[in-house]
């Protein structure tokens, strides 16, 4: 049985997300999830167009993935 504790949901001192902060975190969720959709277009384009997809898609997905890490590392979190 769970114990009852109020200070579990005590309100966060950092305040809430901010409007560049979501921004952020959709763009970065485009980005990836697009890349991975790519680089599946890529298995059934012809071996050069294929190609040149995968590696599009390969960097969509690597700046999804950087983005979000490197704007919090700016912001000082």
């Amino acid at each position: 049985m769970a114990k009852q504790n109020e200070a579990l949901f005590e309100e966060s001192s950092q305040g809430a997300v901010g409007v560049a902060t979501a921004l952020t975190f959709i763009v970065s969720m485009v980005l990836m999830l697009g890349g991975f959709v790519l680089m599946s277009y890529a298995f059934t384009a012809d071996h050069t167009a294929g190609l040149w997809e995968f590696a599009g898609g390969l960097v969509a997905v690597v700046l999804g993935f950087m983005i979000p890490f490197s704007y919090q590392i700016k912001k000082g979190k």
